[in-house]
């Protein structure tokens, strides 16, 4: 019985999830500009191609190479699309989580994690990975 009223008393996962939408929406809007608001509020509601994560988001971070974060605003593409899925870049906790989102993402995609590994590493930008997405849409198969 008190166990039942104990669950009860717990938020259900649905509440959980509207309220860190919610507070996720409220921090972009702090954290963005004005003409990045409506951009990233989209996002929110609707998800996004991978090119589009790219270049929108990728605009926050400092293009990295051969590692995921370097703690300090740094982000390679792998750690973009996590970040874009909540990982901060630091906590290594969450960071299995949001990988695991970001490769479901690309899986849908079709889109090869280690072909983006590569264009990052070899010195595309995340903008011209995004370009390399979007006109090779199809080719750039899951070679896992």
């Amino acid at each position: 019985m008190a166990q039942q009223q104990l669950l009860e008393q717990e938020p259900s996962v649905s509440q959980i999830l509207r309220t860190y939408k919610k507070e996720l929406t409220q921090n972009i809007d702090r954290h963005a500009d004005g003409s990045n608001i409506s951009t990233m509020s989209q996002q929110l509601n609707q998800e996004s191609s991978i090119s589009q994560i790219l270049r929108t988001y990728g605009k926050q971070f400092r293009q990295i190479r051969k590692q995921y974060a370097d703690g300090v605003g740094g982000r390679c593409v792998m750690g973009v699309i996590m970040s874009y899925y909540g990982w901060d870049g630091k906590c290594i906790t969450t960071a299995e989580r949001r990988l695991y989102a970001a490769l479901v993402a690309l899986r849908q995609a079709g889109i090869s994690k280690e072909l983006l590994i590569e264009l990052n590493d070899s010195g595309a930008t995340f903008e011209e990975i995004a370009d390399y997405l979007d006109r090779n849409q199809g080719l750039a198969n899951l070679n896992r």
